[in-house]
């Protein structure tokens, strides 16, 4: 099994995000986030802290098919980012045909002590 590890650059995060998202592994995603991470649900909702986003990611991961997510903006400030992308992810409906969902994303991240960045706001539908 492939491990996914946190980008050293931070406008790397959008397409770790994505082969984190395509390893099916809900380790890989959770690993991008800090502990307290605050998360946007689809139903708008703001979550935070790793039980609660380590269920979002599972929910997450059963739309199956495969993700990209290209970053459109990197704007940094110290050890923080602001972050804005365009995904979508390639899968199946529940009858079996081919569906595209997509979006366009904001984030926050920050950089840690040994030089990676991680989550610390992520709105997978916020422009």
């Amino acid at each position: 099994m492939e491990i996914i590890k946190a980008p050293t650059q931070p406008e790397d995060m959008n397409n770790t995000f994505a082969k984190a998202y395509n390893s099916g592994n809900v380790d890989n995603i959770d690993l991008l986030f800090e502990m307290d991470a605050k998360v946007v649900t689809y139903d708008k909702s703001i979550i935070s802290g790793r039980n609660e986003y380590h269920k979002e990611h599972l929910n997450l991961l059963k739309l199956g098919g495969k993700m990209t997510s290209v970053n459109q903006s990197c704007i940094i400030f110290e050890d923080i980012a602001l972050l804005s992308a365009e995904w979508k992810i390639n899968t199946r409906n529940e009858d079996g045909r081919p569906m595209e969902i997509s979006g366009k994303s904001t984030e926050v991240i920050r950089k840690q002590k040994d030089g990676t960045w991680l989550y610390v706001i992520d709105n997978p539908f916020g422009n």
